[in-house]
C-alpha cells in the first residue's frame, strides 16, 4: 500500500494514548491492602477479646450492624452517579480511601480505648 494513500484516506497516523491508570490502580491497591489489613486485625482482636471474656451467648447484634454499616459504604458510593462516570481504577480508588478512613478510624477509636 501506498504510504500516501494511507494518510489521504485516514490522516496522518497517530501513535496510541497512553494508559494513565496504572498510578492511580497501584495507589488503590495500596490503599485496598491497608484497609483490609487494619480490619482483618481488628477482627481477629474483636474475635479474642471475645473468646477471653468466656460468653458464649454468640456475636451481639451490635457488632454484626457495624459490619453490615462497613460494607455499605462502598457500595453506597459506587452508585453515585459521580463515581459511575469515573474509570475503573479511579474508582477503585475512592472506594479505596473511603474503606481506609473507615479502617483508621475504627483503629484509632480501638486503640484510644
Amino acid at each position: 500500500m501506498n504510504p500516501d494513500t494511507y494518510a489521504t484516506l485516514y490522516g496522518p497516523a497517530r501513535p496510541a494514548p497512553r494508559r494513565r491508570g496504572t498510578v492511580v490502580a497501584v495507589v488503590a491497591a495500596v490503599l485496598w491492602s491497608v484497609a483490609l489489613l487494619l480490619l482483618g486485625c481488628l477482627g481477629f482482636l474483636e474475635l479474642w477479646a471475645e473468646a477471653d471474656t468466656g460468653s458464649t451467648e454468640g456475636i451481639p447484634l451490635r457488632r454484626v450492624l457495624i459490619c453490615l454499616a462497613l460494607a455499605a459504604v462502598p457500595v453506597a458510593l459506587l452508585r453515585t452517579p459521580v463515581v459511575r462516570r469515573l474509570s475503573v481504577p479511579a474508582r477503585a480508588l475512592v472506594t479505596g480511601l473511603a474503606v481506609c478512613s473507615i479502617a483508621v478510624g475504627l483503629a484509632v477509636r480501638v486503640w484510644a480505648a
